[in-house]
Order: C-alpha cells, then structure tokens, then sequence
C-alpha cells in the first residue's frame, strides 16, 4: 500500500449516506416538467389532476420505512405520510407555480422537517421532480438543510455558482458556524474561486467546534452526525487539501483530529492505514476495529485480511516459536501472539462475511475460496454469487466458478495476487 492511498487525497470516502435506496418507479408514465437547465426545482410542474392523485396515492410507504429513523425523527409514520401529501398537492397546484418560496412556506420550525421528507420523497424517480420543486421552493424560504441540497447538487453536477441569494444563504450559515454549510462554502471556495487559504481556515473552525452530541438528529442546529446529503466532514476536506499540497503532517493532524475527537469511522480507517505503514500493528488493529464496527464493509476487508496474512504466516501463539533473545519481537508477532492460528483464521472468516452482507465482492470471493478449502463448497457457492455481482471481484470469480465444484478443485489463496494481497509482508 502506498503511502499516498493512506489520505482521502481528492477522492471523498464518507460514511454512506444512511438513507434509503433509489427505488424503482410504480406509476405508470410520466408527468411533464419544465424545469430550469440549471437548477433543480425551478420552473412549473405539469400535471394532470389525474397525475396528481396517482402520485398521492402511490406514495411509497416503504421509502419512508426505511429512511424516516435516519433522516428524521418525530413525525409518525401516518404522519410523514400525510405531510407528504400535502407537499405533492402544494407543487402541483397551478396556483403554486408563480409564487416565491418565502410565500408558499412560512420560516418557521417545521420547514426543517418538509425539507426532510421532500428528500425521502427525491430517493424515488416517480416523485423526484415534485421533490425538487419543494426543496428548491423551501431553500428560497432559507430552510438550511434545502438551500444545502440545492447547492451541493449544483455543485456537484458542475453547475456555475454565481452570487445567487442561496448562495448568500450559504455563506450566511457557513458564518453562523453551521457545520455542513462551513464544509461546502469551503469546499466552493478552494474549488471554483481558488481561495484555498479561506477554505482551509473555514475547515479548521469547523473541526474546532465539532461536537457529536451537540449536532445529532433533531438537535437545534438542523444537522445530522454524518451528513445524508454526502457533504464531507471537515477534517475530510482539510486533510484532503494538505496532502494535495504536499502537507503530510497537517494532512495527518486532521486524520487524527477527526479519529479522537470526532470519533469518525472512516477517519480511524485513514489512521489504521497510515500508523500500519509504520508497523505499529497493534494500533492498526485498535483503530481498523472501530472502523470496521461502523458497517463499512472495506474495512471490515481490510480487517479480515489483516487477519488472514496473521494466519498464513503462522505467527499465532500456538505456533510461533520464541523470539531470539537478541531479537525484538516483529511488529505481526505482538499481535498475532494474543490468538491461536485457527482463531486467526476465524477471525479473519468473520469479517470477510461481514464485508460480504455489505455486498464487498473481494470478500465474498476469498470467503468462497476458504470455505471451499474447508469441504463447504454448498454455503462457499452463496459468497461467489455475491463476488459475482461486484465489478471488484466479477472477472476472477467467473474463472473460479469454472472448477469450484470439481473433486479436483485446489487453490492456494496466499499465493493468488487476484484474490488476497499481503499488505505487512514488510513486517514479518
């Protein structure tokens, strides 16, 4: 592993979203909408009275299931549903399509939580547009969580950002020390206008004052813990920055900053990677766990094959030989001697499987491979087909289907670079 791959560098890794599915579409045809080229929500929805209350009464409750305890909390399930109703009826309203937002929704509280269900609603392509329509409608009423949606759409999908009044919202609750609309201005800032030194400053204040407690669901601040919306966490974009500016040490401050004091899971994956390239194994170990405890299924691989590169270089406490007097032990023995090989191997089984719940393919295809070495080929075939599915690890388990299941079937996983890399072999 390189030293480079050990920073988030200009890729962004956050946590998923929490948030459902995109589902697939259950009204038949399509309403029309005239829509600004730019901007989504902008422009007249055209509907038929018909379309309308098909969409009304084909609202996807499941959606909702499914994503209401992460987006939001308070409104019933009925509820959710009945608001929702009320917001597909006010955009499809000839009446509604002239009207600024800041008339059609009062600033008030509440306009938090018709934000977050137009957000449910945007995840289905049937109600999409009518999503879009109340988010940007909300956003001209200067709902924070809207005026974030429609921008980092905007930004996202390359979309000129000119001095608009949502873009003068933005900065407003980015100097409000608002934390996701601190990381996006910034972001715009470093990105489209080259004003670097701002961004960075602006993401600093933001790890400054991070607080998890203080920005849960349903606090006063309208923010969540990890943002829905995919904006990334401030000490992500800072980090991201410094190493791109060759700034390895500042890049690592904020890697740290968003481990112990953010407690960020994909933050301890970072610190794993890095304090592993400098052998301290058992750190490694330490924080990959606490990564890996958040569901993210490519540390929990990473995890497994740290494990198994333990098991194949038989350093488990049954098996290692005592260290030379003259001769510290290695960086694998301090942790490989705390488990036995067998549980070595066992614990490396346990979060490839976790890994493959989560759809990761790699891991699929090494857990097939070791059940098949097992004489489990029958539950070995499920974690194929999963490797099968993921563009990861499609091509080889495709060559492997080919003999899985003959008597003569022998592979070496240590051996085969396709399927398992040694990432410490440096520190055997």
């Amino acid at each position: 592993m390189s030293q480079i791959s050990t920073f988030p560098g200009k890729q962004f890794h956050s946590s998923p979203p929490h948030t459902a599915a995109q589902a697939p579409s259950t009204v038949r045809g399509s309403f029309r909408w005239k829509a600004h080229p730019h901007e989504p929500g902008v422009g007249a929805l055209r509907l038929s009275e018909d379309e309308a209350e098909a969409l009304i009464a084909n609202i996807p409750r499941p959606l909702f299931e499914s994503a209401l305890s992460s987006v939001i909390r308070g409104p019933s399930m009925d509820s959710a549903l009945n608001v929702s109703e009320l917001l597909i009826r006010l955009a499809t309203s000839p009446t509604s399509s002239t009207r600024h937002g800041s008339e059609l929704f009062d600033k008030h509280r509440e306009n938090s939580m018709l934000s977050r269900l137009s957000f449910i609603l945007s995840r289905h392509p049937d109600y999409r547009a009518v999503a879009n329509w109340c988010l940007y409608r909300l956003a001209e009423a200067k709902e924070p969580f809207a005026v974030l949606y429609i921008i980092n759409q905007q930004f996202l999908a390359g979309v000129p950002l000119k001095k608009t009044i949502l873009m003068t919202y933005l900065e407003e609750f980015a100097q409000r020390h608002l934390l996701d609309a601190m990381v996006l201005y910034g972001r715009i800032l470093h990105e489209r206008y080259g004003r670097t030194e701002e961004a960075l400053a602006l993401w600093m204040k933001a790890m400054e004052i991070s607080n998890p407690s203080r920005i849960s669901l349903g606090s006063d601040s309208d923010e969540d813990p990890y943002s829905v919306l995919g904006i990334p966490q401030a000490w992500e974009m800072y980090a991201a920055v410094k190493i791109s500016l060759g700034d390895i040490e500042g890049s690592r401050a904020a890697v740290e900053a968003g481990a112990s004091q953010l407690d960020h899971p994909v933050a301890y994956q970072y610190l794993a990677r890095i304090v592993g390239n400098e052998g301290q194994l058992e750190k490694y170990e330490e924080f990959m766990i606490k990564a890996a405890m958040d569901s993210n299924a490519e540390a929990c691989h990473e995890l497994g094959s740290f494990y198994l590169e333990l098991h194949y270089s038989g350093k488990g406490r049954d098996k290692s030989t005592k260290p030379s007097r003259d001769k510290d032990p290695s960086p694998k023995d301090l942790v490989a001697r705390k488990y036995t090989n067998y549980e070595l191997r066992q614990r490396a089984m346990d979060w490839f499987e976790i890994a493959s719940t989560g759809g990761w393919g790699p891991s699929a295809l090494i857990l097939s491979c070791l059940l098949r070495e097992e004489g489990n080929a029958h539950k070995g075939l499920r974690y194929l087909e999963i490797a099968d599915d993921d563009e990861k690890s499609a091509s080889k388990a495709k060559d492997i289907r080919h003999i899985y299941l003959h008597k003569t079937f022998e592979l070496d996983v240590e051996k085969e670079r396709e399927i398992f890399t040694k990432q410490f072999a440096q520190f055997d």
